[in-house]
């Protein structure tokens, strides 16, 4: 009889194969969302920065204005749904890993992936009332904080093409009042 402090009896070869085809899976799909969001970052900022750069009076951006907007959203939309997949493919590897956790003898402490999500389940469902107002206690994934970048993103290239969009129409309408007014 084993206690949840006891080591399970050694895994087999193929358990063995398994899990750290598991582990690796999980960890080259971890780095690379971390890497593909990092590159977006540095895009979506830099593409930010044309655009507001265009407004300088000495700017010869002016004409692509409406391009570093729609950029903005473009690139939003696409990073977004590559972190949804790369999401998947990490989920399908903790799911795996916490296949052979719970098929183990230890203590729960000792399965990192178990004992993660009970205690990340704990704290969410602590947190009543206003205290989920404040957002900034709330225990929040990558992914919704991913989100919450890439929305940001998208909502300033949407306001930009809206910005883009009204100036043209001030424009095309004070060229029509200079034309009948003459």
């Amino acid at each position: 009889m084993t206690n949840a402090h006891t080591t399970a009896p050694s895994e087999n070869n193929e358990d063995s194969f398994l899990r750290k085809q598991a582990w690796d899976y999980f960890s080259m799909h971890a780095s690379q969302r971390l890497t593909i969001f990092n590159f977006y970052i540095g895009l979506s900022s830099f593409t930010a920065t044309g655009y507001v750069a265009s407004f300088n009076r000495d700017s010869n951006l002016g004409s692509v204005r409406a391009l570093l907007a729609f950029l903005l959203c473009f690139f939003a939309f696409v990073f977004w749904k590559l972190d949804q997949r790369t999401n998947v493919l990490i989920k399908n590897a903790e799911n795996t890993l916490k296949h052979f956790e719970e098929s183990q003898a230890h203590h729960l402490h000792a399965k990192v992936f178990l004992h993660e999500e009970i205690e990340t389940e704990t704290h969410r469902k602590s947190i009543k009332g206003w205290g989920k107002v404040m957002f900034w206690r709330l225990p929040l994934s990558y992914s919704q904080c991913f989100n919450t970048v890439y929305l940001t993103f998208f909502s300033i290239g949407i306001g930009a093409l809206a910005w883009n969009h009204l100036g043209w129409m001030y424009w095309c309408w004070r060229a029509i009042r200079g034309l009948v007014i003459s």
